[in-house]
């Protein structure tokens, strides 16, 4: 049966609080149409979403009928198209939300690098059409105060809080607090956390950079240990470079603004206090070594989160969150068991749509994957985490990409277990183990919480 003859039971049931048991479906990044699709393995996962009080993914893109829209679209691009350029971005139809909220959808982050892709009206309007829908989202606003604060919402007798933040973001999408002193209006935008990258060297790398910098005019003395290098017009072009004797290599660090995180975490304590279950979602593409994801194989250092996300993560369980989803990276990352909570550091794709050759080159298989995970709670406490592997269009047999093979799929057996295992590797430097059991078809991952 499609998906658009089934509806969500979406009734608020506020008048009465739950008890504090419950459970929530959650993927990553919209990156592709989502469809009225009839393939009974893509179907299934419906079925899956729908068992959860809750379902969350990642709104990567504007929605509205482009021959509608009287916006802009924006000076810079969440894919990094280039400061000035003709500006574009990933636009949905707004009958594509209604089929997310007929699968079961109803929480959706829209803190990401393309959430001003069409500036303050794209925003607005994807705001809107998203709860047309059904469709709750939070991590925007008209104000810095509005984008941070959580949305609250009541499915299935559980009255859940949804937070979101973004690491990886376009400069000119940072949400602000105005100035009422200056007669400053807040500025719309992005709820982000920013994190200024800081490449440290010993004694004698520094030097060199020291260098450059003098050269450059700047009046520095041996004992600095923080310098800036203009590498263009713009400050958002310099690098940043420490000095750390105790380092025998470069490595990367992170200035993460207080500010932000203080901000953040207000938000989420403030949440915890209103309801049964906190959900902090977070957009962050980094990995800890700066290494590309787009070389064949995977290379196992971009699987390893940036440590601001780490940072920034456990932060948010520590303010209250009960479960942290990051996405962004284009591949399936580790998950770390925090002080009882689960911080999922790359939930992969709900849909994708670059297929395995894009542009000219090849692509790793890992882009392809994705998870749906299970997670529930049962009086307070995490019980039980199950991962479902996903597809995309990895085992089509056409070279012409069709709509269909932006949609996932429950994987096969040979395939569940590669991404598992994938999932098992990546999450053993967090000390969690994943089993790996054979359900029917396909295999599913359960997170053992007794480790």
């Amino acid at each position: 049966m499609p998906i658009s003859s089934l509806q969500p039971d979406l009734k608020s049931s506020s008048s009465s609080r739950p008890s504090k048991s419950w459970s929530i479906a959650a993927t990553g990044d919209l990156l592709g149409d989502f469809i009225d699709s009839a393939d009974t393995d893509t179907l299934e996962l419906w079925d899956l979403v729908r068992s959860a009080d809750h379902a969350f993914f990642n709104m990567e893109g504007q929605v509205f009928r482009d021959a509608d829209f009287d916006g802009y679209p924006a000076s810079e691009n969440g894919a990094d198209n280039g400061w000035g350029g003709v500006g574009w971005g990933p636009t949905y139809n707004p009958d594509q939300v209604h089929l997310l909220a007929s699968a079961g959808f109803n929480l959706a982050s829209l803190a990401n690098n393309h959430a001003w892709d069409y500036e303050v009206l794209g925003m607005t309007t994807t705001r809107k059409n998203l709860r047309d829908a059904g469709i709750h989202s939070a991590g925007c606003g008209l104000s810095l105060a509005e984008a941070q604060q959580a949305t609250y919402v009541d499915r299935n007798g559980v009255h859940l809080a949804l937070v979101c933040a973004a690491g990886s973001h376009t400069p000119q999408s940072v949400a602000g607090p105005g100035n009422e002193a200056a007669l400053l209006r807040p500025r719309p935008g992005v709820n982000v956390v920013r994190a200024k990258h800081v490449t440290v060297l010993n004694e004698s790398d520094f030097s060199v950079i020291r260098n450059i910098a003098v050269a450059q005019g700047q009046s520095l003395t041996e004992l600095d240990t923080d310098i800036t290098l203009h590498t263009g017009q713009h400050p958002l072009f310099w690098s940043q470079w420490r000095r750390d004797q105790t380092v025998d290599s470069p490595r990367l660090s992170w200035d993460i603004n207080q500010s932000d995180l203080e901000g953040l975490t207000a938000s989420i304590r403030e949440a915890k206090t209103k309801s049964d279950g906190v959900i902090f979602s977070f957009h962050a593409h980094e990995s800890e070594s700066g290494t590309a994801d787009a070389s064949v194989p995977l290379p196992q250092a971009s699987t390893v989160p940036a440590s601001y996300v780490v940072t920034i993560s456990k932060a948010a369980v520590d303010a209250g969150a009960s479960t942290v989803l990051v996405h962004g990276p284009h591949h399936l990352r580790g998950i770390e068991i925090y002080k009882g909570r689960p911080v999922f550091y790359g939930v992969g794709h709900l849909t994708y749509s670059l297929g395995r050759s894009f542009r000219g080159y090849e692509l790793p298989i890992e882009w392809d994957d994705g998870i749906i995970a299970s997670i529930n709670f049962t009086a307070g406490a995490l019980s039980s985490i199950t991962l479902q592997p996903t597809i995309h269009s990895q085992l089509s047999d056409s070279e012409t990409k069709l709509p269909s093979d932006a949609m996932p799929k429950i994987a096969p057996v040979s395939e569940a277990q590669r991404i598992l295992e994938h999932l098992r590797k990546v999450s053993s430097q967090f000390g969690t183990v994943i089993k790996i059991e054979r359900r029917g078809k396909t295999c599913i991952g359960v997170v053992d919480l007794a480790t």
